[in-house]
């Protein structure tokens, strides 16, 4: 079995939720050994989120993949010794604690750079480890919210929606991999020959989501653009919406600009609307955008899902359904990718979830191993990597710290 790219790194994720720990199943995906730190018999807060299949968490099942596990009660002298000890023969430290909590511990930056000058700490909240916000408390929404993508979804007169999924953790969580990877290389291969230490990286809910608001900051700065919702739609672009079919499903044709809208035209037989002076441009299309998503719409509402998508691959026009997860997991493209997997839980055998995602021709990742059982890796972590004693480490299960 050829060599994963990221083995020989050891990343220590005593995170919970997701900005932190989802960063550390990106890596793991790759190869790095993840050792993930748990409370004494709760666990990782994940392990009590639904859905459950007989009690245990499916999403647990999803994001503990490729990790070890290892209970610690931080909380207690011992178990911040044994983080210490961790601490000392690893590369990077992801987490996601309230800012000042690892100070608190007596395990803040300044300490860890002693215990592991090498070490690469990378610490997640809503605000950040400084200003005037960093010590509010927080979630995913308030991080949708600050970040400002709150206020641009849903349509202009109703409240702001939700996103149908927790981005700002999962974005963060992807930033927070990539800058983990940006600190190691800079230690170990940068231009002046690696061996330069490790540091420290401040990650924000509200700033990963900031972070891709396109245009927004630049178009207020210079021209006063206070960006708002515009549901399906865009400003400066039509045709374009989300076209619900004969068969009551929904469908995106994306064909607004000028090279794409005559192969629309063709699609839905009006070439006419090419002579037309409201539709002549994209410009002109924008300005009478009522008119011509009026005349797409009435062409889908005439056809089903499968003849959209049927018809529109000839006449090269962007197409694609909106695809329920029953749609996904029976889609032959998606089998054909290997987008999914089938990973063999501990728990509950064989459970299909997402597959490892980028895809390396090289160097792919892989799934090893399930999401582990609460503490299934303590002897040989302590044990194996620290050297405890067995009969120490019976003590410490015995005090509540492991």
């Amino acid at each position: 079995m050829a060599a994963l790219p990221l083995e020989g790194l050891r990343i220590l994720d005593v995170g919970t939720r997701i900005g932190a720990p989802f960063a550390a199943t990106l890596l793991a995906d790759f190869g790095a050994e993840v050792i993930k730190v748990e409370q004494p018999g709760t666990g990782d807060f994940m392990r009590s989120i639904g859905p459950f299949e007989e009690g245990y968490s499916l999403w647990w099942a999803v994001e503990g993949r490729n990790k070890k596990s290892v209970t610690c009660d931080l909380r207690k002298p011992a178990g911040r010794e044994l983080l210490g000890r961790l601490i000392e023969c690893s590369d990077a430290m992801v987490e996601n604690f309230k800012p000042g909590t690892l100070e608190k511990w007596g395990l803040g930056p300044e300490v860890i750079e002693k215990l592991n000058p090498a070490l690469v700490l990378s610490r997640v909240s809503v605000y950040g480890q400084s200003g005037p916000y960093a010590m509010r408390p927080g979630l995913d929404r308030n991080g949708i919210a600050m970040g400002g993508l709150l206020h641009l979804t849903g349509y202009e007169d109703r409240p702001p929606v939700r996103p149908g999924i927790i981005i700002s953790d999962y974005l963060t969580g992807l930033f927070n991999a990539f800058s983990v990877l940006v600190a190691l290389y800079h230690r170990d291969a940068g231009a002046e020959g690696g061996s330069r230490g490790g540091q420290v990286i401040d990650l924000t809910l509200y700033g990963s989501v900031l972070r891709i608001l396109e245009h927004t900051i630049a178009a207020y700065d210079r021209l006063g653009i206070v960006r708002g919702r515009h549901g399906n739609r865009l400003a400066n672009s039509a045709p374009l919406d989300n076209w619900e079919t004969a068969d009551g499903q929904f469908v995106s044709l994306i064909a607004a600009g000028d090279g794409l809208f005559p192969r629309l035209a063709a699609l839905i037989g009006r070439r006419d609307l090419l002579e037309d002076e409201r539709f002549s441009s994209l410009q002109a299309r924008v300005q009478n955008a009522d008119e011509i998503n009026g005349i797409v719409a009435d062409w889908c509402r005439e056809h089903t899902a499968d003849e959209i998508e049927a018809r529109a691959p000839a006449h090269e026009v962007p197409y694609a359904r909106s695809m329920t997860v029953e749609d996904i997991c029976a889609d032959p493209h998606v089998e054909a990718r290997g987008d999914l997997a089938s990973v063999d839980d501990p728990v509950v055998g064989e459970v299909r979830m997402q597959g490892v995602y980028p895809r390396l021709s090289r160097t792919p990742g892989e799934i090893r191993s399930g999401a582990p059982r609460l503490g299934a890796h303590n002897e040989e972590i302590y044990c194996g990597l620290l050297g405890l004693s067995p009969a120490r480490l019976e003590q410490l299960v015995a005090e509540g710290v492991v």
